[in-house]
Parts: structure tokens; sequence; C-alpha cells
């Protein structure tokens, strides 16, 4: 894992930037609560299981989670722009295309209830990347990679503002525990392995910072919320080069259509630019596959994710609960040629301490 100077320094700002924020909230979550019980979450709040912000633990109290996804990336989603573009088109250009990117993920987080309100953090993935290539020749092939992802660590808080609605904040760190040395073997260099290009490797080289904030309204039997978060990277890795910020935002309404049963629906709109610098060791891969171009991984994108969590509340170890989701693109904009989400499907457990 490298961290340069730099990082090192904004991880320091950004720890005591946290502290300055959080420590205020926790008193007023302290006085409030004396004054008229606004300190905490007073009322559960629905909302998807990826909005961590509004679980409320008591000091000591422990909420696990593991979720298992995967992701499909495929040729009918290749874009450059916001238009569709074919396999045949892009090798008119390059030697090779990706036509096809599979992603499954094992994802171990938790969440650890502290003083004033405050909840400390972490998620920690397992992935494995799978990517189809065509080849102008009419050959093709496939690359993989797996290990590690990146570690994030973090604190949440959140707040009742009247008895309908609610806020939750936070701001996390994700420090590069994960690879940017994926290596595997093509064609160009059988029988030696090669570095992969950006979208294989599994993680980012860099620190990163992560603020979010979530808002909450209740309306009769439904809940209506938001969601904004943005990823800083702090600084190039070792390799040189330093991936895209992103911004990452959201509606959802969410209810309960029977007991003990939660439903949500949401919208995502997803936005991350191009990298800066680049791994020289791509450099002559540039005219040959898209996928290795720093200049042509920038994009948006609009989502679509139904999910349902079924719990089971009160039992002798604390309460559990299975989420089932999935996602759907309902539009693209691509700096590219790039292939764009085809699907996600996520199953996940979630167990909490009494």
């Amino acid at each position: 894992m490298y961290i340069n100077k730099a990082s090192w320094l904004l991880i320091a700002v950004s720890l005591c930037t946290l502290e300055g924020i959080l420590k205020p909230v926790a008193g007023q979550h302290h006085e409030s609560g004396m004054a008229g019980g606004m300190a905490g979450m007073d009322h559960h709040v629905q909302a998807p299981s990826t909005v961590m912000g509004f679980h409320s633990l008591a000091p000591g109290q422990i909420m696990m989670n593991y979720r298992f996804g995967m992701m499909k990336m495929g040729e009918a989603h290749q874009h450059l722009g916001q238009n569709h573009v074919t396999t045949q088109s892009v090798l008119r250009n390059y030697k090779i295309t990706p036509v096809r990117m599979t992603t499954s993920m094992h994802m171990l987080g938790g969440m650890i209830g502290l003083p004033g309100n405050l909840a400390a953090t972490f998620m920690l993935p397992v992935t494995s990347r799978s990517m189809d290539h065509n080849m102008a020749t009419g050959g093709q092939f496939t690359t993989k990679s797996s290990g590690l992802g990146d570690l994030n660590i973090g604190m949440t808080s959140n707040r009742n503002t009247s008895q309908r609605t609610s806020l939750a904040y936070g701001i996390s760190l994700t420090l590069p525990t994960g690879t940017i040395n994926a290596r595997d073997v093509t064609p160009a260099s059988s029988p030696n392995k090669m570095v992969l290009p950006y979208p294989m490797q599994l993680g980012s080289g860099s620190v990163e910072i992560k603020p979010e904030t979530s808002a909450s309204v209740q309306l009769g039997n439904l809940n209506l919320g938001t969601r904004i978060s943005g990823t800083v990277r702090t600084g190039k890795n070792e390799a040189g080069y330093k991936l895209g910020n992103q911004l990452v935002s959201s509606v959802w309404v969410a209810f309960q259509p029977a007991a003990s049963t939660e439903a949500s629906i949401t919208f995502g709109y997803n936005r991350w630019g191009n990298i800066s610098g680049s791994d020289s060791r791509l450099q002559k891969q540039i005219a040959m596959v898209p996928s290795a171009d720093p200049k042509l991984r920038r994009g948006s994108e609009l989502l679509f994710t139904p999910e349902i969590i079924v719990s089971k509340n009160n039992t002798r170890l604390g309460s559990h609960g299975i989420i089932i989701s999935g996602t759907l693109p309902l539009w693209h904009s691509l700096e590219g040629p790039q292939l764009g989400l085809a699907w996600s499907f996520g199953l996940g457990w979630r167990f909490s301490t009494n």
C-alpha cells in the first residue's frame, strides 16, 4: 500500500475536520435529548440498505453486514457519449475491444455505536473481475483479476429535525489496500503476464475522502429521501495516475408492504471524471484497446434500483435482515468507447446485536 506525504496530510486534516464537525453534533444531541427527545432516531426511517447513516446504535451496539453483488457490463451498453456503438465500429480504430465485463464482490461491513449518537463504520470488499475481448483479427480472449479491494473506514451521525424529518451525515476515508498491479496473460504478452488496463484493477491506489449527507421525510405510509456523496482522490498513486473524482446522488421512496418487510425504489445519478496522469506500463496499449486510455474513462449514468428487506427482530441474539436488490440502467453518457452497466444484483444479510 502506497500513501504519499500529501495523502498523509489530507488524512490528518480530514480527521481533524471530522472531529470538529461531529463533536458539536454530539453535544447538540445530548442537550436536545434532555430537552425534548429530538436527539438520535426516535422514529424508524425506512431507507435503502446502502443509506447507512439512518441506523442509530446505542454505545457498544454492533451491526454487521455481508453482501454479495454481481455486475454485468455488456456489448449492448458500449457507448460513445450517449450513443451506442457496435463492436465492429470500435474495431475500425482499435485492434482490440472489450465486449463484456463481469464483476462479483463479497462485501463485509459493520457499524459500532459510539457515545453522542455517533457510529464508526468499515467496509472491505473482495472482488473478482473478468473481461472478454474481441480482436480485429477475429480472435477472442479473456482477462481476470481478483483479490481484496480498498478498505473504507468512517463515522456517521443523525438527528431528527422534526417528528417527520431526519438528517444523516458522515465522512469516511478509503485506504488503498486493493492492488493496482493486477496482471494476466494476453495474446500480445503470452506466455508472460502483463499489467491490465484501469477497469481491471482492484483499487484506486490513492487515499480517498468521502463525505455524504442524507435527508428523509415521512409522508403517511411513505418515506421520501435523498442522498448525495462524493469521492475525492487525494493524489496520484505509485503508478503515476489518479482516478477521477466521483459524485453519487439518489432519491428514493420507501414503504412497508407487510409486517417485517420494507421495500424501496431508488433513482440514482452517478458522475465520474477522467483519470489524471497515466500508468506508463499501459502506454503501448493505448492505441490497441480503449480501456487503456486514461482520457476515455469519464461518464455519467441514471440508474433504477428496487430493493426489499425482510427482517426478523428480537431474536435471542439480535435482529436479522435479508436484503435483495437489483439495478438497471436508464441512461448512459460515456467518454468512450466505454462499456456501461447492463445490470447488477445484490443479496445481503444484516445482523444487529440487542
